[in-house]
């Protein structure tokens, strides 16, 4: 079916991968918003240039089955402007507000009129949505379940909704905790507890949309800074958030709101 080219495009902003899980993450939550938008044109803008690089370096010039071009930015403005596109709604995969990155990727659309979107835990709410959404995956009463993402050491406002999630969960849940790779709420504590907790295993949920190599070795690795090896217990792995629907739908509202704007 074709695009209606007079609705607005969606353009998805992501720092990129080079691995091939982390390509399989990206393609799922592509072939989530082409199925939740099928009138309309939705293009990725690759924000690294090592990855645009790096990808190039391997002739890969597109992404997905669908072969959506490699661009970055202000690449993929020039295009639609090029194309006579006017209306683009722009959401940034990230899971939290003011993610590293954000305000370079904010630059200037003449001749374009951009919506932006908003992170998965922006509005306050989400954060008691989301972890509902997660609950089916944690672990029963004989499992820890630890929540794995970055936080931020430069910048601290930055972890604001990480510490929100991680007081939400321990209020609400027994054995479940969220952890950081800098920044807060860190690792130490929720380490410290999963080991209090007398249980044998654990069960590691990344909180990423893409699930790299180095986060999976960050969780996963045998070296003695690993979260494996700083908890101690037996320990199972997750997939990311690109494969839980739920999540993804909460993250797809932030599109809705950004579509809703061109019709006021």
């Amino acid at each position: 079916m074709g695009k209606d080219l007079g609705k607005p495009v969606i353009l998805i902003i992501n720092f990129g991968t080079l691995n091939e899980e982390g390509m399989r993450d990206q393609e799922n939550i592509d072939k989530m918003v082409t199925a939740r938008y099928p009138d309309h044109e939705v293009r990725w803008a690759i924000a690294s240039g090592v990855v645009r690089d790096g990808l190039k370096k391997a002739g890969q010039t597109t992404l997905f089955a669908r072969k959506t071009p490699v661009m970055n930015l202000a690449d993929t403005y020039a295009d639609l402007r090029k194309q006579g596109r006017r209306d683009v709604a722009v959401q940034f995969l990230f899971t939290v507000p003011g993610s590293d990155g954000t305000d370079d990727l904010m630059m200037a659309a003449d001749g374009l009129n951009v919506e932006y979107g908003y992170a998965l835990l922006a509005p306050p709410d989400n954060i008691a949505r989301v972890t509902k959404a997660l609950e089916p995956r944690f672990s029963g009463k004989d499992t820890v379940t630890i929540i794995f993402t970055n936080g931020n050491d430069t910048v601290p406002i930055r972890n604001w909704p990480l510490i929100q999630m991680d007081r939400y969960l321990r209020k609400h849940y027994k054995n479940v905790f969220l952890t950081t790779l800098g920044g807060k709420p860190g690792v130490e504590a929720a380490a410290a507890d999963a080991r209090k907790s007398g249980l044998k295993k654990v069960k590691y949920i990344p909180f990423y949309f893409v699930v790299g190599k180095n986060a999976i070795y960050n969780i996963m690795g045998d070296t003695p800074n690993t979260l494996k090896s700083k908890v101690g217990l037996e320990a199972s792995i997750e997939p990311g958030l690109a494969w839980d629907k739920k999540v993804m739908s909460i993250w797809m509202e932030s599109i809705d709101w950004s579509l809703a704007k061109f019709s006021r």
